[in-house]
């Protein structure tokens, strides 16, 4: 109710500098007669106020009212819980107040913020403070803004520092389990086909062992651990940026965590008592990242790359490098952008063997006085093949107002990057309008 009653304040205070948006987006998976069904469906509208804005401050407020999937009604107790019935949140969106030239220079912000590092397009491995908000799975660079603190200093034209501080962890978005089809537990059965292959192992008779295996008690659960709220857990970092010639470099470090969990079975089977419990613990690993980053435009030929290195607290990961490089190019009325990662990309992350190699590309055209936009969007797999196509059709009839028609494909091969995700046909509807 506060949230409201704040939101309408605002709006009648009518001096208030107000933009918005609004969106709906659905996805169609396309099957047999009997199989296809609408996969993903979300509708947002988004408000942002600028209640104060000048030389010396500026103040941002913006909320989110998201309404996104589809009943989850399981029980009929749960047909008077609105909640479930029709899933709708309120996100905050940015809300901070920046002071600027506390001394000549200097800008503060403190409150909920995008901060954003890197050069590349859609990845960018040195951007390790917003959370990534993956759970449209058409967007895979949206992020979402953070609670910090932060400084920048600009010393000269040429020269920037900053340096940022967060209290609170987030982990990503990802979409819908049930457009995803994730499943991360095994069932009582495997378990227990496992127990009879380690009991005719030990040298029991199939027979006998399949009797004893059917009398054990079967418990499996799942343990998420989230950072704590404490001082060792802030996620802090800096970067420092610089222009030459035409060059734009910058150099940075942070503390923090991955957004998304790794996990660690444990599988502990008390013969005595004749139980087999199965754990999954779910963590989310505290990093030590190094990143560099640059972008310049040749021939009009416009050139990025980035790179960042971290170094993991936990033992049994191995530290990582990730890189991105591009470049795009405009050329009778086309837009070529071509990126190659050696990284991990958001909807590729349920192997157990990473593929981290991949060519991002994506070429429009627009039309009709740029009211007509045509692209064909993808991502390949570069070691095992596997890839997802995006082809968009975009019309803007009037100013704010886009129509879209997309579609979705994925192919993937058993080990490849887009297993998970083999045989996905969508179809996509989307509107939005900004004002």
């Amino acid at each position: 109710m506060a949230v409201w009653a704040l939101i309408f304040s605002l709006l009648s205070a009518g001096q208030v500098p107000v933009q918005g948006e609004l969106s709906s987006r659905a996805l169609f998976r396309i099957k047999d007669r009997d199989s296809s069904r609408f996969s993903f469906f979300t509708t947002a509208g988004s408000l942002v106020f600028t209640p104060l804005a000048n030389e010396r401050l500026e103040t941002k407020l913006g909320f989110t009212i998201r309404a996104q999937g589809f009943p989850l009604v399981t029980s009929a107790t749960q047909l008077s819980a609105v909640d479930i019935v029709e899933p709708v949140s309120v996100l905050l969106d940015e809300a901070y107040v920046r002071f600027y030239d506390l001394v000549p220079g200097l800008s503060f912000t403190a409150g909920r913020q995008r901060v954003h590092w890197g050069s590349a397009d859609v990845i960018n491995p040195t951007d390790n403070f917003t959370t990534p908000d993956y759970s449209d799975p058409l967007v895979w660079d949206r992020r979402r803004p953070v609670w910090m603190l932060h400084l920048g200093y600009s010393p000269l034209n040429t020269l920037g520092m900053e340096f940022g501080l967060k209290p609170v962890f987030e982990p990503a978005l990802n979409p819908p389990a049930s457009w995803y089809d994730a499943r991360v537990l095994p069932t009582a059965q495997e378990l227990r086909s496992a127990l009879v292959a380690q009991l005719i192992g030990m040298g029991y008779d199939p027979v006998l062992a399949e009797q004893i295996a059917g009398q054990f008690d079967i418990r499996i659960r799942e343990q998420m651990n989230l950072p704590g709220q404490t001082l060792k857990n802030l996620t802090w970092g800096g970067r420092v940026r610089t222009h030459l010639g035409r060059f734009d470099f910058s150099l940075s470090g942070l503390r923090g965590y991955d957004f998304l969990p790794e996990a660690k079975p444990v599988l502990t089977t008390d013969f005595a008592q004749q139980r087999l419990d199965f754990v999954l613990n779910e963590f989310f690993p505290q990093k030590t990242v190094f990143g560099a980053d640059l972008a310049t435009e040749l021939a009009g030929i416009g050139l990025w790359a980035e790179a960042a290195y971290a170094l993991y607290d936990d033992t049994t990961l191995s530290d990582r490098l990730s890189v991105i490089s591009g470049m795009d190019y405009s050329f009778a009325g086309f837009y070529l952008n071509l990126q190659y990662l050696h990284g991990d990309f958001p909807l590729a992350r349920l192997q157990t063997e990473p593929v981290r190699d991949f060519l991002l590309a994506g070429l429009e055209h627009r039309f009709i006085s740029d009211r007509l936009l045509v692209r064909l969007g993808g991502v390949l797999d570069l070691k095992k093949r596997s890839f997802g196509l995006i082809p968009l059709v975009r019309i803007t009839p009037v100013s704010g107002l886009n129509l879209e028609l997309t579609g979705l494909v994925f192919s993937g091969k058993t080990g490849s990057a887009f297993a998970p995700l083999d045989r996905v046909r969508e179809l996509g509807f989307g509107i939005s309008y900004q004002f």
